[in-house]
């Protein structure tokens, strides 16, 4: 049997398979997705007749164009466990600036500006997490995906934004800075004017994330740029990623810490072979990699250190 991602979606949000999730399934965000249909059969197979909410909960889990916009919905009744807020080291003056931005009567909107792997989308979720707040969280290439007819994507923002305003959701944007040409090239009209009368009204927020270099395509409009907060977000000094590491260790259930010496070592390590990438992200990305390597093959700390240099793509190098 083929299963349609689409209608499975339609189904569920008029309630025909779950009362619970009536009107809860943004379906007009959504779109015809071959690979979920395929994942659908592929999940069918191995769950006979399984719950809507645990498909749901499959799908949730799924990474795929539309993973963000089905991660918006709430699995009644504690079906999915609340997902644990984990710590965020270092970040508590950044915290206190969004907190700020956010909450001003006027110019409530922000725009985190750090280089990829700085923790820009990480700061924004533990922030809306922790406070449990309501938040979309969407990229511009998952609003233009499957748009094929003009007036499709501004259909889809209008929506987004509607429903946005009606939860009193803030919306996430990652990569914002796509977001000045998004849609236009269809003969339309372009995300960015379709958000500038609507960042002016104080019943809805807007959160971008982009790099330096990528931040220039938003200064280049500045009707849009003015409209908006800028935090900008730094490397981690040695002392924070040594917390970091740390955090990440005993998370991996280990009970001892590395001391000064290894830590150096690891810094070292890393900036002489991935130069271009930055903090915290490639520190986690090893540390995650070599408790796994230690805790599942029993290597060494040289031996994992050799293992992740081989395995990684190094196109920067």
């Amino acid at each position: 049997m083929t299963h349609n991602f689409l209608e499975l979606m339609k189904a569920m949000n008029e309630g025909a398979l779950d009362s619970r999730l009536r009107s809860q399934v943004p379906v007009e965000l959504l779109h015809e997705s071959p690979y979920l249909d395929h994942k659908l059969d592929k999940y069918y197979e191995s769950h006979p007749n399984p719950a809507p909410v645990d498909v749901l909960k499959y799908l949730q889990s799924v990474e795929s164009d539309a993973a963000r916009i089905i991660r918006t919905i709430d699995v009644p009744d504690g079906d999915v466990p609340t997902a644990e807020v984990r710590e965020l080291t270092g970040r508590d003056g950044e915290l206190r600036l969004l907190d700020i931005y956010l909450n001003r009567l006027y110019k409530n909107n922000v725009i985190l500006v750090g280089a990829p792997g700085v923790g820009k989308t990480a700061l924004v979720l533990y922030y809306f997490r922790s406070r449990s707040l309501p938040l979309i969280s969407i990229s511009a290439a998952e609003m233009l995906s499957g748009t094929k007819y003009r007036g499709e994507f501004e259909q889809r923002m209008q929506l987004m934004i509607k429903k946005a305003q009606q939860e009193k959701s803030t919306i996430f944007f990652d990569e914002i800075h796509t977001l000045i040409h998004a849609g236009a090239s269809e003969g339309g009209i372009s995300a960015v004017n379709l958000l500038k009368p609507v960042i002016t009204e104080t019943n809805i927020r807007i959160i971008g994330a982009t790099t330096p270099q990528e931040a220039k395509e938003l200064y280049k409009d500045g009707a849009f740029e003015r409209r908006f907060s800028f935090l900008k977000l730094e490397e981690p000094n040695k002392k924070m990623l040594r917390q970091i590491g740390e955090q990440i260790i005993r998370e991996s259930g280990n009970s001892q810490g590395m001391s000064a010496e290894t830590y150096t070592e690891v810094f070292d390590f890393l900036d002489s072979h991935f130069p271009n990438r930055y903090y915290p992200d490639k520190l986690i990305d090893f540390l995650d990699f070599f408790t796994t390597a230690q805790k599942r093959a029993g290597l060494s700390f040289s031996e994992a250190k050799k293992l992740f240099a081989d395995s990684q793509i190094r196109g920067e190098v």
